[in-house]
């Protein structure tokens, strides 16, 4: 049986979308053999993201789609997200997450970009026009 190395999700900006991001997670997980541990962060670390964008990324009310590909390219994932939202790179964001803080001292924000950043092996943010690209590299 030949197995599909690469998989489009395309979604809109409303936060009833996550649904189909989790069971185009599991189909991918499942498709390829991921181990759960994998397959369980990488699912924690796109609904982090993805409802940054649809929560922060829009300045207006109107639809937008926000376009999720994944490859698998011999011992490595690679998931690249794409939005027409405002410009914003995690990578260089003055955040941080606390996380030596109990839970109620630490200031909201930072603990997805951490969650991001610490569970991925790479992640890579450019901008191209009018669009936000930010690549996800997790190693098998």
């Amino acid at each position: 049986m030949q197995r599909m190395n690469k998989v489009q999700l395309i979604i809109l900006n409303d936060v009833g979308e996550l649904r189909k991001l989790h069971i185009a997670c599991e189909n991918m997980a499942a498709e390829w053999l991921l181990p759960e541990k994998i397959s369980m962060n990488i699912n924690l670390v796109l609904e982090e993201i993805i409802s940054n964008i649809i929560f922060y990324s829009y300045e207006d009310d109107l639809e937008h789609e926000i376009t999720i590909d994944f490859r698998k390219e011999n011992k490595e994932i690679i998931i690249s997200i794409t939005d027409d939202g405002k410009a914003f790179d995690m990578l260089s964001a003055d955040v941080s997450a606390d996380i030596d803080k109990p839970a109620e001292e630490r200031k909201i924000g930072g603990l997805g970009i951490h969650f991001v950043k610490t569970l991925m092996d790479s992640v890579e943010y450019r901008r191209e026009g009018s669009l936000n690209i930010l690549t996800l590299h997790k190693n098998l």
